[in-house]
């Protein structure tokens, strides 16, 4: 079984790339709504977030307050690697979960796709085969997300302002997928070329290990 991990930013077009691989017979695993749904109130990881950083994190049906454990996190570097180290620990031991599950019941491929998932193979918590960084033009990008999520330019280009530039993707990735294109059928042809030549590389290299 082959394990992609696949990452990059808003508008790049992750999902389109997400969508072709799952026809050609991949197991898609969500990075955010997995974590979403270890966040219920009583599971493990909603109680080492709230030990670790006050319960006032929640509010009162316990759902996560994602404004204000940003607050404590983000401008303390040390906290907020505090938090990815609890987020990697709970995360990653269910995804290797899940993906043992796949390799049982056969599956042949397996995506994994999140926003952190290179840092999370660089601290040793996630194992992947190949590494993909879905990127895109800037211009693109911003035209993408004021579509998609209908707010202005000024909010769309702060949003890609906080993310990691391409140069990240092309410098901390196995492959780069580049996506240039306007039309999206067009994009969906290209990442099937670009997936079906990956799984030939990297299945023959399984082979051979």
């Amino acid at each position: 079984m082959l394990i992609f991990g696949i990452t990059g930013g808003t508008g790049a077009g992750k999902t389109s790339a997400l969508r072709v691989l799952e026809k050609l017979g991949a197991y898609l695993i969500d990075c955010d709504a997995l974590y979403y749904e270890m966040l219920r109130p009583g599971t493990e990881l909603h109680t080492a977030i709230g030990e670790a950083f006050g319960w006032d994190v929640y509010d009162g049906s316990g759902a996560l307050d994602r404004q204000k454990l940003g607050n404590l996190v983000f401008s303390q570097p040390a906290e907020l690697q505090k938090l990815n180290a609890i987020i990697y620990r709970y995360l990653c031991a269910e995804l290797d979960r899940r993906i043992e599950a796949q390799r049982r019941a056969g599956t042949p491929y397996v995506a994994v796709d999140g926003i952190n998932m290179i840092q999370a193979r660089r601290a040793g918590a996630f194992r992947c085969d190949c590494m993909v960084g879905v990127v895109a033009p800037d211009a693109l990008r911003l035209r993408r997300i004021m579509a998609r999520d209908g707010i202005n330019e000024e909010y769309a280009q702060k949003r890609i302002d906080a993310q990691q530039g391409n140069d990240f993707y092309w410098e901390n990735c196995d492959a780069v997928l580049e996506n240039v294109y306007e039309d999206p059928q067009t994009f969906e042809r290209a990442v099937q070329r670009f997936f079906e030549e990956l799984i030939r590389i990297y299945g023959k290299e399984n082979q051979l290990s």
